[in-house]
């Protein structure tokens, strides 16, 4: 058999009631250069009997039955049996569409390192939204790579997450780099952060990187009666620990990783306590009461977790009225009502804009361009 151009893994557990729509879509991909390994990870339900039955059906598909052992060994074992150049992942409750390898040839036929496109985030056919790439789309290259993703790619200040989206399912990696990080980070013993403990470290080894502005991965999204495996781990705390000592030897200290890192650490945390809802919410910030009186037009600049936490207080002590609420990335919180920074143009009757942003220097530019745009600058208001 020729090596293949493209290898997809699909690790799968216990997912029989979305495992058939997953594989259609792979193998009814416009592009056919591929095989695929169908990892059953110790499934009780009939998922492993669904993957023999594509495997009877078409050459393409090789299965794998294994004792459950993890995500990540299932996609290491999947990948050490594919004989290709790239690989690539597709969770098996999502799916993809039919013509994301073939827009995605002439990137992995210029022998890029790593290849990365957009999620949609799915709830159901009426609620979708796209999470929003925090770099320009295009090539970056070693040095570029360096200053313009590494300082932000665990942590970014202004979105209070991730700049590089650490989903594997949404990239195609050349092979021989994905093994080995898959391989290193195998035998982890953790629930949370599978695909942290791989992209992170392969990333210090790339030399190219393509961000596409393609919306073709969908990823779906739990329903609210589903609780993530994670929140049910009363080890939760020691293997996120184990992950955090994991990355900190794999990521050394250059690039202020080990900030970025503790960072991580803190929403990693944060994440798990939601399953607890309302009892243990925190007020991380608090509002600038002191700047702005009571009933007053408010204009709110930033939707991550300031933002988010500067709405519920003005909401709950009805402090005020939310004329409009703006952020760069509008598009990952279209379902909170937020909208483009642009739309400020045609708003008049407010009588503040506060800048919900935890990073000084990203406020400090914002500023400058609300003042470029026409706010007078003693509306616009900061304060962490």
């Amino acid at each position: 058999m020729f090596m293949k151009k493209l290898g997809i893994v699909v690790p799968v557990f216990n997912t029989e009631l979305y495992l058939t729509q997953c594989v259609d879509s792979i193998l009814k991909q416009t592009y056919t250069d591929f095989e695929v390994a169908l990892v059953d990870d110790g499934s009780t339900d009939h998922s492993g009997e669904i993957c023999d039955e594509f495997a009877h059906k078409d050459s393409r598909v090789r299965v794998i039955h294994q004792e459950n052992a993890g995500k990540i060994m299932a996609r290491y074992r999947g990948a050490e049996i594919l004989d290709c150049e790239y690989l690539t992942f597709v969770d098996s409750d999502d799916w993809i569409d039919p013509g994301t390898y073939k827009k995605m040839e002439q990137y992995f036929e210029k022998g890029i390192d790593v290849i990365s496109f957009q999620i949609i985030r799915y709830f159901n056919d009426t609620y979708q939204y796209v999470s929003e790439c925090n770099y320009k789309e295009g090539l970056y290259r070693g040095k570029t790579i360096r200053e313009s993703i590494f300082p932000t790619m665990m942590c970014d200040d202004a979105r209070n997450g991730c700049g590089l989206d650490p989903s594997l399912a949404n990239k195609i990696i050349k092979k021989r780099l994905l093994l080995e990080a898959l391989c290193a980070a195998k035998h982890l013993d953790i629930s949370y952060g599978d695909d942290v403990a791989v992209i992170y470290p392969l990333m210090l080894h790339v030399q190219t990187l393509m961000i596409v502005k393609e919306n073709l991965y969908y990823h779906r999204k739990r329903q609210d009666n589903e609780i993530a495996p994670y929140f049910s781990d009363y080890n939760f705390y020691r293997k996120l620990s184990n992950l955090y000592e994991y990355l900190r030897k794999a990521m050394g200290q250059e690039y202020d990783f080990i900030r970025q890192l503790d960072y991580f650490y803190e929403i990693s945390v944060k994440t798990y306590l939601t399953k607890y809802g309302d009892k243990t919410e925190r007020v991380s910030y608090l509002f600038p009461f002191d700047k702005i009186p009571m009933g007053k037009k408010i204009v709110l600049y930033g939707a991550s977790k300031v933002g988010q936490t500067y709405y519920n207080q003005i909401r709950r002590l009805h402090y005020g009225e939310v004329v409009a609420w703006v952020d760069r990335s509008y598009d990952s919180y279209a379902e909170m009502g937020v909208t483009a920074v642009e739309s400020l143009q045609a708003l008049h009757g407010y009588d503040y804009i506060v800048i919900a942003i935890r990073a000084a220097h990203i406020a400090e530019e914002i500023k400058h361009d609300l003042v470029g745009m026409g706010v007078e600058e003693e509306k616009i208001v900061w304060s962490i």
